[in-house]
């Protein structure tokens, strides 16, 4: 499932430029509020969306023109009164409504606006239609895909660029490690099983554009991470291509990594 909000903000607003950590907060805080249908479809069927084992959403990028840059107090400041977030989860449709109710009862708070923080109401909002999967898809990186090299010795620089010829090894492999995990819960029981004949394929497409998020104070005491924007073609089986969608490519979805478009 995928919703595009559309956040109501004051002019002026101040945010800091390194923003993901809050906003990946605010979605865990929004989903531990969830009723007690949802609930007991998270406790009993599915996997907790109130813990950090499974971590099975993504976002984007927050969506703020007008705004002004300051470099070096690293912040934006908004122009318009209007931003827009879009939210990627690997969860039954049966939830939609619940999921876009819970977030328009809790605000974002988000930066300062004279002084104090700031709060970012869900106004409007869209589900956005379910894609046409095939097993051969290309995409855009709308925030960046950080993967990290597979190999147990800890390296100085552990991410791999798009382009390193060991790339497609450490990106299916935690595709596949995700998506094996999301299977142990009986909720996800009806996803196919990855098939080991499957001929997986990966292709960088254009130049990729490396970014590097520095986190604020956050649960698994990540203090930054790399990623890069880019377009590829990448074959799947059917599964992991709709898992890999909704729930985010590479590593670290959940604070606003691997949220792609279908180009």
């Amino acid at each position: 499932m995928r919703i595009q909000f559309s956040l109501s903000c004051q002019k002026g607003t101040i945010i800091p430029i390194n923003y993901q950590s809050e906003i990946s907060q605010w979605i865990f805080s929004v989903l531990s509020k969830a009723g007690t249908e949802l609930s007991t479809w998270v406790q009993q069927q599915g996997f907790d969306l109130t813990s950090r084992n499974y971590k099975l959403f993504t976002f984007s990028p927050l969506a703020i023109y007008p705004y002004e840059m300051d470099q070096v107090k690293q912040e934006f400041k908004l122009l318009g009164n209007q931003v827009k977030l879009s939210f990627s989860i690997y969860l039954p449709p049966v939830f939609e409504q619940q999921v876009v109710h819970l977030f328009r009862q809790m605000p974002l708070a988000l930066g300062t606006c004279d002084g104090r923080p700031a709060q970012f109401e869900v106004k409007h909002w869209q589900v956005m239609s379910r894609p046409n999967f095939k097993e051969t898809m290309q995409f855009k990186a709308v925030s960046p895909i950080s993967v990290t090299t597979v190999e147990e010795i800890k390296t100085p620089n552990p991410y791999l660029l798009p382009d390193n010829e060991a790339y497609d090894v450490s990106f299916f492999h935690h595709i596949v490690r995700r998506f094996k995990a999301a299977m142990q819960y009986k909720s996800l029981a009806n996803m196919k099983m990855l098939d080991p004949a499957f001929p997986m394929h990966y292709r960088l497409m254009g130049q990729a554009k490396s970014r590097l998020i520095h986190l604020k104070p956050n649960p698994e005491d990540i203090q930054q991470l790399r990623g890069f924007a880019y377009e590829f073609e990448v074959s799947l089986p059917l599964g992991a291509m709709e898992f890999s969608y909704f729930a985010g490519f590479g590593e670290y979805p959940h604070l606003g990594f691997g949220y792609v478009d279908i180009k």
